[in-house]
């Protein structure tokens, strides 16, 4: 039996999951999937590891679920797959499940709160029968045929052989470039913000806080900030390339191609990729934007953040941060600095061991491995510097497929076709 090791418990592996126990049901032969874990399931989300307090409510309606948009049937062996996904495995058989169905109905079918998709992510989980093993991937090497995985847990360090592995994380977060001795505690990002909101609710008046990005994680942090704020005197700035920030395209004319990438591949990369700008990249949520519009402590910064500096003297401490725009720099004094740039879903392939990472990880072929992703979520075949053409065994990155296999592939957009994506190849 082939095995595939899925690194990290969220939404992606509990779609995996879910699906794997579907095609199991039918008598399907399906590999072994291995989740290794770190915290727990759905720990991005519960706000028990960063990322979120828990109590943020999630952008996407609780009906894109772990096998949403329910489209793709198995034709060859005489079933769809899509339809007993839903019957067991949906939002709504949770809803169901848990005695909440009515209620969550009679409520408008709202977004349900971070925590609360954390929790159904856990009962997934259950209802798959899949066990998550708790570890940290260190490494992963090639072998002849697939991936060895070293992780390490509690008991010392493991390892296993894999035909495939998946990345189900958006990697670090982004910073702005540092100079200098800055104190830890002045500079934040998209992880440990959240765990840090408490101290943030302290802060006397006076005090500035730069956030510096235009996406969603930056939204959702202003937008926190601003009512969490709203009665006292604190600062808040907003640093931005376009000196905004943007609401998110959230029409049919976009969603569409969330759900249906059939056509994804008729447009050009360029097109694509404003598209992707305008949907994900960029853009915040409508929720989040109507929050910060309304607030009064918020400031617009227009620039990139290039650097951050520390002065002491015998005035005080201040961070210092230099904001360029065409061929000016700003300098914006603060107290504070939160990195809200998102998250570089190439550092990711620091802990993977072949020629290919290592191409990638010096800014190499980059923007060729993403534009050619393959149906299965795995990068092309490539050719080194030298003419060689370079292959990876099977390494699934929905992150990185969005541009070339459609906008929800690294998002919550289609987790159910990013299942078929990745575990349909291997029961062929």
């Amino acid at each position: 039996m082939s095995r595939i090791c899925v690194v990290g418990a969220g939404p992606k592996a509990a779609a995996l999951a879910a699906r794997a126990a579907v095609l199991r049901q039918k008598g399907v032969k399906v590999p072994e999937i291995v989740i290794i874990e770190k915290i727990g399931i759905g720990a991005a989300w519960s706000g028990v590891g960063g990322f979120s307090n828990g109590r943020l409510t999630l952008c996407s309606p609780a009906e894109k679920d772990v096998g949403f948009p329910y489209v793709d049937m198995i034709r060859r062996h005489g079933f769809a797959v899509s339809h007993e996904v839903f019957k067991r495995f949906s939002w709504s058989s949770y809803q169901v499940a848990v005695g909440a169905f009515a209620e969550w109905v009679d409520r408008g079918r709202s977004h349900p709160s971070h925590l609360g998709w954390s929790e159904y992510l856990s009962w997934v989980f259950e209802q798959a029968e899949q066990g998550v093993e708790t570890g940290v991937v260190t490494n992963v090497t090639r072998t002849k045929s697939g991936w060895k995985v070293n992780y390490e847990t509690d008991d010392g360090s493991e390892a296993l052989i894999a035909d495939g592995v998946v990345f189900t994380g958006v990697g670090d977060p982004r910073r702005v470039r540092e100079i200098g001795d800055i104190p830890s505690d002045r500079i934040y990002d998209p992880k440990s913000f959240w765990e840090n909101t408490s101290f943030f609710k302290t802060l006397p008046d006076e005090t500035r806080i730069v956030v510096v990005g235009d996406g969603g994680a930056a939204g959702a942090i202003v937008a926190w900030l601003s009512q969490a704020l709203a009665d006292t005197n604190v600062a808040i700035s907003s640093v931005s390339p376009l000196g905004t920030l943007l609401p998110r395209g959230d029409g049919y004319a976009e969603r569409r191609w969330f759900s249906d990438p059939a056509d994804w591949k008729d447009l050009s990369i360029e097109h694509r990729q404003t598209l992707l700008k305008r949907t994900e990249a960029g853009v915040i949520s409508l929720r989040n934007k109507s929050i910060i519009d309304a607030s009064y402590r918020v400031e617009y910064v227009l620039g990139k953040a290039t650097e951050v500096t520390w002065e002491a003297d015998a005035f005080g401490e201040e961070l210092t941060v230099h904001v360029d725009y065409l061929d000016d720099r700003t300098p914006v004094k603060a107290d504070y600095l939160i990195n809200g740039m998102g998250f570089d879903p190439w550092s990711q392939l620091e802990m993977v061991s072949h020629p290919l990472a290592t191409l990638f990880r010096h800014g190499k072929l980059r923007s060729e491995a993403e534009a050619g992703m393959r149906d299965d979520l795995t990068f092309p075949v490539l050719k080194s510097p030298t003419g060689k053409d370079l292959e990876m065994p099977k390494l699934h990155i929905p992150a990185m497929a969005s541009l070339a296999q459609g906008p929800g592939m690294g998002t919550l957009g289609c987790l159910g076709l990013v299942a078929a994506a990745i575990l349909d190849p291997y029961t062929k």
